[in-house]
C-alpha cells in the first residue's frame, strides 16, 4: 500500500523549455545551448530525418561534434530519445540537464517533433532555431523601393542600333 501512495505522490517531470518543429525530410532543426557561467559559446543540437517507414522514422542528430542515428517510432515508449547536455556527477538524477526529442505523428511528408529541455538548475540558456522560422539573411535595413522597369522605353539601347546595321 505505501508503495502505491508514493506513486500517487510522484511528481511529473517539468520541463522549463518546449518547442515543437515540422520538418521535411532532410530539414535540419537546431537547438542552441548555451552554459551560463561557463562559457560563452554556444553548442548546437542539430537534428533532421531521412527515412519513414509505415511507423518508423530514421532521425541523425550532432551535440558536440558527436553524431548520433535513432530509430523512433510512433508505438509507445519508443518515440522517444535523450540527448544529456551537462553532466552533472554528484546527484545525476536531480540535477541533470538534458534535452528529449520526442517523435510525435507524420502528417503531409513532414514529421512533427517535439524538443524538451529539463534544467532544473537553469544553467542554461537556450534558443530553438526552427528552418521555417529564420529571418532573411540580410533583411532590408529601411522600407527601399524597387525601381520599376518602363518597357516603353528600350533597355539596351546600343543593342537595338547593332540589329539595324546588320
Amino acid at each position: 500500500m505505501s508503495f502505491l501512495i508514493s506513486t500517487l505522490k510522484a511528481a511529473a517531470p517539468s520541463f522549463e523549455h518546449i518547442y515543437d518543429f515540422s520538418l521535411k525530410k532532410d530539414e535540419k532543426a537546431r537547438v542552441e545551448i548555451t552554459e551560463l557561467g561557463y562559457d560563452k559559446t554556444p553548442q548546437t543540437f542539430d537534428f533532421y530525418w531521412t527515412l519513414w517507414d509505415t511507423n518508423k522514422i530514421i532521425v541523425h542528430s550532432k551535440y558536440r561534434n558527436f553524431v548520433r542515428q535513432f530509430v523512433l517510432s510512433l508505438r509507445r515508449n519508443l518515440d522517444w530519445a535523450t540527448q544529456t547536455l551537462i553532466p552533472d556527477f554528484t546527484n545525476p538524477h536531480i540535477d541533470r540537464a538534458r534535452l528529449i526529442l520526442e517523435f510525435r505523428a507524420f502528417e503531409n511528408k513532414e514529421a512533427k517533433f517535439r524538443v524538451y529541455i529539463e534544467d532544473k538548475e537553469s544553467r542554461l540558456e537556450v534558443k530553438f532555431i526552427d528552418p521555417k522560422n529564420t529571418p532573411l539573411p540580410n533583411p532590408p535595413t529601411s522600407n527601399q523601393v524597387v525601381p520599376m522597369i518602363d518597357f516603353s522605353v528600350p533597355q539596351n539601347p546600343g543593342a537595338d542600333q547593332n540589329r539595324s546595321t546588320n
